[in-house]
């Protein structure tokens, strides 16, 4: 594993691919941008709900 941290592995990784979706489904930069935020914030906080949710079974 590269970083210590899972948390920062998972918004490493939520970035590139928000990036790189953006670039590739939309044509201008202002969707392009709202886009790639938006897929961005929802892999982040999607992650964090279904750690937490996993967590809450694993005690």
């Amino acid at each position: 594993m590269i970083f210590q941290s899972h948390l920062l592995s998972m918004v490493i990784y939520a970035f590139f691919v928000s990036v790189v979706l953006a670039l590739v489904r939309k044509n201008e930069l202002k969707s392009q941008v709202k886009y790639g935020l938006s897929l961005f914030l929802i892999m982040v906080i999607g992650g964090l709900a279904f750690g937490w949710f996993m967590f809450l079974f694993a005690r």
